[in-house]
């Protein structure tokens, strides 16, 4: 698996859609700024913002994401109060998970 780089991201609404995400993290870096990050599936996932790390097993810090529903998540502006990069997963199999940031 490779991280997914949004880091350079600089124009919004920005949509990602990322295939056949198994259960295993797929770290997903965020861009610097005060960002609105939602997170979905057609398929239940997880989500981490503790113990990323790109391939590894999802850690016991996650959230459950219900299929065909988003979470919404604001990041602060400063690196002292806002996480660099996020892990989602599948619960099962795989899912094409859908990422949308948006500047807040």
């Amino acid at each position: 698996m490779a991280v997914v780089d949004l880091s350079a991201t600089s124009a919004y609404p920005f949509i990602k859609v990322i295939s056949s995400v198994g259960t295993t993290q797929q770290e997903i870096t965020l861009p610097p700024g005060k960002i609105r990050v939602s997170v979905g599936a057609s398929a239940a996932t997880y989500l981490a913002t503790s113990s990323v790390s790109d391939g590894a097993a999802m850690p016991a810090d996650k959230v459950s994401i219900p299929a065909a529903n988003l979470l919404v998540l604001d990041h602060g502006h400063s690196k002292l109060d806002r996480v660099g990069s996020i892990a989602v997963a599948a619960q099962t199999g795989t899912a094409n998970i859908e990422i949308i940031l948006e500047r807040i």
